[in-house]
């Protein structure tokens, strides 16, 4: 028999995703973007969800439970965000679904994945590393690049840095041992300069692009 805090464990992942992705289909509006588009950097990036997901995978008891809670919390976020968005908008983003579907199919092998940060191979600090390089990419890309400098620009532009702050720190805290949130820092710092390099000179093309599909 299932224990009732495995239940627990494996339900609540799907009802944090299903809260976040109403949160975010609600300030999906012009109303609301175009006064606070921080909201939009925030919600409409990648950033948020790999900093949950994550987050939930590390916490997990194994690394099957990992995979199953990950999948659970992309399930429930999608579901509630393009549920809302076909059934009260009658809108189908079949770019954006099949974008987002695709995502939610890899996401038990990145829980997987993360959750062997528990190991204390050095190469799991690569692993751990990969989310703070989203984060470090995400931020500078949104920030400093297509947009003007203004004094309502720069204040977004701030209150972002702490946000992506605020997902660096509360990830770090989960992360076991002081020598590897060290090493996942310090990589995760060095993978985005060298990615943000690489998309600046147009040797790769900016994944980020593909939220515009």
């Amino acid at each position: 028999m299932i224990k009732k805090s495995n239940v627990y464990s494996l339900f609540l992942p799907f009802i944090i995703g299903i809260a976040l992705g109403i949160i975010a289909k609600l300030i999906d509006v012009p109303y609301v973007t175009s006064k606070f588009p921080v909201f939009d950097d925030i919600m409409g990036r990648f950033g948020i969800w790999v900093w949950v997901a994550a987050i939930i995978s590390i916490l997990s008891k194994t690394a099957l439970f990992a995979a199953v809670r990950s999948f659970a919390f992309f399930v429930g976020m999608l579901s509630a965000y393009y549920g809302y968005t076909v059934l009260f908008l009658n809108f189908f983003p079949k770019s954006q679904i099949v974008l987002w579907g695709s995502i939610a199919i890899v996401t038990p092998f990145c829980g997987v994945m993360i959750w062997q940060i528990h190991g204390e191979h050095h190469y799991t600090n690569f692993i751990s590393s990969l989310p703070f390089m989203i984060f470090f990419t995400e931020w500078y890309l949104t920030a400093f690049t297509g947009r003007y400098w203004t004094f309502s620009t720069a204040k977004d532009k701030l209150l972002l840095g702490i946000v992506y702050l605020c997902f660096t720190s509360s990830l770090l805290a989960v992360i076991p041992t002081n020598k590897k949130r060290f090493f996942s820092l310090l990589y995760g710092i060095l993978e985005s300069i060298i990615l943000i390099l690489l998309i600046r000179t147009d040797i790769i093309f900016n994944p980020y692009e593909l939220l515009n599909i």
